[in-house]
């Protein structure tokens, strides 16, 4: 080979005049070069079209070897740009010009997510189709990528003729929620799938939450929670009055709690009370409990409104979204019926703050005899026990501020950090996710703190007088254990010195 000759760009056999020329839609999904190699989107190796051209080149003698790479790396090479290696993949999803092949399609998507443990599946538009990516463990997974418009024929499948709104219209410049139906997910062990689509620059994206339900639920031990926490827990869930808060960030894992939590406490008082829901939509089966969707057009007052005619002991609603469920939400606490919510916020002392802001008048909100608990929780990565590694064999890798935290904050000889991955974990280095949590059982000193001096100064109090456990402690608990890269729980919770400026902690 000619020095000339290495440096030019491969000739494309399967352009427009060439040898192999193929028509434009397979040509978003397939090129071959003169130095035979097939490049193929990732994805569609099960493509019954692709498998046809390859079926071509066996037969006219073609050896070939097969190079999977994304969608833009294809449309350089026809425009007459040198190949660059592609991102080979394990995984091959059989396309299909058929809405049932679809179905199937979608359904294997669901498989390999639910096996991999994923909590969401994303279907992301790019400027030359869309990338499928699986939320494991919090992160990000790239798994296969569609050409041209085969992105957007999937999402309308989905939409059309899977989902509880088929024979509505599939729009991809308008946002759209759904729920994908039952025969679709249930084989998959899932108790639902909620959808929701938005237009973006590149085209559409939908998102889809999963919803497990195997049957089996965790302990609160198993869960994350400390044992102090577990305490404070049993002793909320031992009592049918006053109000229960669960807040969070989205993905922080509230509603798996709460469906812990009120399975427990139906079990505490031995299924002898009448518990009921309103949620939007239901998520998690919770056994005993008479579990109700928000109906069509129907506001959240006038869900609660109705629900408190229908003699409940507890009632849990699935958010408090304004001022006027927020009052409702108080007025049926009021009442004596226990009363159970979630809230966004990122502290357990947000939530009076929160609650303050939508209009909820002091006398409600600081009665501590009204409002029983406060919980709070965020989500962090588990590390992989079997191939962790000591943080001193490893601390170089991390920035000298965050080795400052470390070693101020932690006992670095008793912290591990990811390592390279095992077959064990997929060669992810972590587990699962654990809780990290922070629960106030309010009483009148705290009540008065607050309503005197704000939240910035209830929670001092809560830290320093009444012995309380933050979101910040409970991290570090579970770092030095060695449960816990500090790096990830930096990222998924909090800063490690979060406590040192927020509640006067010592460093």
């Amino acid at each position: 080979m000619t020095a000339l000759q290495s440096i030019m760009p491969p000739v494309v056999l399967t352009a427009p005049g060439e040898r192999w020329e193929v028509d434009p839609e397979l040509r978003e999904k397939l090129c071959l070069t003169d130095d035979n190699v097939l490049h193929v989107v990732d994805g569609y190796g099960g493509n019954h079209f692709v498998m046809a051209f390859v079926e071509r080149l066996r037969r006219a003698g073609i050896q070939h070897t097969t190079d999977y790479v994304k969608p833009e790396l294809l449309k350089t090479l026809y425009r007459g740009v040198a190949s660059v290696p592609g991102t080979h993949r394990n995984q091959q999803y059989a396309g299909s010009e058929s809405s049932s092949g679809k179905q199937d399609h979608v359904v294997k998507i669901l498989r390999d997510a639910t096996e991999s443990g994923a909590s969401d599946i994303h279907f992301f538009a790019t400027p030359n189709g869309h990338q499928l990516s699986f939320r494991i463990h919090g992160e990000l997974e790239a798994v296969q990528s569609f050409a041209g418009n085969d992105g957007v024929q999937l999402l309308s499948a989905i939409y059309e003729t899977m989902s509880e709104s088929t024979g509505s219209n599939y729009r991809p410049g308008e946002k759209q929620d759904g729920r994908l139906r039952s025969e679709f997910v249930t084989e998959c062990g899932l108790f639902g799938a909620r959808l929701a689509t938005r237009p973006t620059l590149n085209g559409p994206w939908m998102a889809m939450r999963l919803l497990y339900d195997s049957g089996k639920l965790l302990s609160l031990d198993q869960m994350g929670y400390l044992p102090a926490q577990i305490e404070a827990l049993t002793r909320l869930i031992h009592r049918i009055d006053g109000m229960v808060l669960l807040t969070g960030t989205t993905g922080s894992g509230k509603s798996t709690s709460i469906q812990t939590l009120l399975t427990m406490l139906l079990e505490a008082m031995q299924f002898s009370i009448n518990l009921v829901t309103v949620e939007d939509p239901v998520e998690y089966r919770i056994p005993g409990s008479n579990q109700t969707p928000l109906a069509p057009k129907e506001q959240w007052v006038e869900a609660i409104s109705n629900m408190m005619r229908l003699d409940p002991d507890v009632a849990f609603i699935g958010e408090m979204r304004d001022t006027a469920s927020a009052l409702a939400a108080f007025q049926a606490a009021l009442t004596g019926h226990g009363l159970w919510s979630t809230l966004h916020v990122n502290s357990a002392a947000a939530s009076l703050q929160r609650l303050h802001d939508l209009g909820v008048e002091g006398s409600l909100l600081y009665d501590p005899g009204l409002v029983k608990g406060l919980v709070n929780q965020s989500l962090t990565r588990s590390l992989c026990a079997n191939c962790k590694i000591p943080y001193t064999d490893a601390e170089k890798r991390f920035s000298s501020d965050l080795r400052s935290r470390i070693e101020t904050r932690c006992r670095p000889d008793q912290v591990f950090v990811k390592g390279e991955g095992c077959e064990r974990c997929g060669r992810r280095g972590v587990v699962g996710r654990t809780a990290i949590a922070e629960i106030i059982e309010p009483n009148m000193a705290f009540m008065r703190k607050f309503r005197d001096f704000g939240k910035a100064e209830a929670q001092t109090f809560w830290v320093n007088d009444q012995d309380g456990i933050t979101k910040n402690a409970h991290l570090l608990h579970r770092i030095n254990e060695g449960l816990v890269d500090p790096s990830h729980g930096e990222r998924d919770v909090c800063p490690l010195d979060e406590d040192v400026s927020t509640v006067g902690a010592r460093g």
